[in-house]
């Protein structure tokens, strides 16, 4: 690559890394105006202990992470319980109210209501 294009790529890659750190938002999740993407907050932040499938994964078991597809956990934990859980950290997890805002994880804490089985 000649150095014209290399400079050119180092500005745009400048310019990108600037404007996400200057809003303080990755914009895949919480674009001004727009719907936060549940789905996709928990994918980044909670699948590598929680499982894609709310179940755990080996890492999340060895930290005893709980099993969101469980309907006795589901049924045991209250609303706030998971708010304030994702909000403050439990045990090995981490609090992510200084990464997260209050409306993400409001979506995330529903989110893992979705994870439990349907009813039939």
């Amino acid at each position: 690559m000649n150095m014209r294009k290399s400079a050119l790529l180092y500005l745009i890659s400048f310019f990108i890394i600037t404007l996400v750190s200057y809003t303080g938002c990755p914009s895949v999740f919480c674009q001004e105006g727009e719907e936060i993407n549940a789905k996709s907050l928990y994918i980044y932040h909670c699948t590598t202990c929680h499982g894609e499938d709310g179940k755990g994964t080996k890492r999340g078991h060895e930290l005893k992470a709980p099993n969101f597809a469980d309907p006795k956990w589901q049924a045991t934990k209250k609303d706030e319980e998971i708010l304030n859980t994702i909000t403050s950290g439990k045990n090995k997890m981490p609090k992510w109210s200084e990464k997260l805002k209050p409306e993400e994880i409001q979506a995330l804490a529903k989110y893992v209501r979705k994870l439990a089985p349907k009813k039939r």
